[in-house]
């Protein structure tokens, strides 16, 4: 049985940030708007930490349940133009058969939402392993891989007294089409040739719990410009 052909599936939760200033138009614009940096740090670049915590997970007969693993990128300012770098960061946890099926699915190999940004990937810059530390509060999250990533995001609460944060939905975003919207509280990533540091709390941050399966196909997503109008 091939890796596209497994049966697998992944549900949990998930972080983000971003080095645009809140709000990233890549959200409402399919990824064919200009990022506008929150620093000079990243210059002509977007460069985005993904965090996804599995809380039950299944590939083939392999349990990926409890696991967590990072997405790193780095793209121009278009992102729907390609040209992207990539990283994987997989929990140091996880059992070799666990490494490698998490390792086909962030690959793309195994089908399934990350498939879609191949045609995108320029530069593959490795898949590291470390231990990744997700920690959920409320309207906050936070992720810390000691030596490559710290990462948190806050919720922008509506002025609604009902404690919830402003949500978008119907996204294009390969993670979930519902994100919670936040302001990052700290991003520091330092992995793969990837660096960036931004501390002045306005950068772009989401949240979602999320759920993934092998049947997500890249055609569910379309990225380019006619998409947008």
């Amino acid at each position: 049985m091939s890796a596209a052909d497994k049966n697998w599936h992944l549900s949990g939760e998930y972080a983000e940030n971003c080095s645009c200033v809140y709000l990233c138009p890549c959200i409402f614009t399919n990824s064919t708007a200009p990022s506008i940096p929150a620093t000079e740090e990243a210059g002509d670049h977007c460069i985005a930490a993904m965090a996804l915590n599995i809380q039950d997970g299944q590939f083939g007969d392999v349990s990926l349940s409890d696991l967590s693993f990072m997405l790193i990128l780095k793209t121009g300012l278009v992102m729907s133009a390609g040209e992207w770098t990539t990283a994987i960061i997989i929990d140091d946890k996880a059992s070799p058969a666990q490494r490698e099926a998490l390792e086909q699915i962030t690959s793309g190999q195994a089908g399934g939402p990350l498939a879609m940004l191949l045609p995108l990937i320029k530069e593959f810059a490795g898949i590291h392993y470390g231990d990744i530390q997700f920690h959920l509060e409320e309207n906050k999250r936070s992720v810390v891989v000691p030596g490559m990533i710290e990462i948190g995001v806050e919720g922008y609460l509506s002025r609604r007294q009902n404690s919830e944060p402003f949500y978008i939905d119907n996204v294009g975003h390969p993670v979930s089409s519902r994100l919670a919207l936040g302001l990052a509280t700290g991003s520091h990533v330092h992995v793969g040739g990837i660096d960036w540091d931004d501390d002045t709390g306005t950068n772009n941050g989401h949240f979602h719990s999320f759920s993934w399966s092998g049947a997500a196909k890249p055609t569910d997503y379309v990225l380019d410009r006619k998409a947008a109008s």
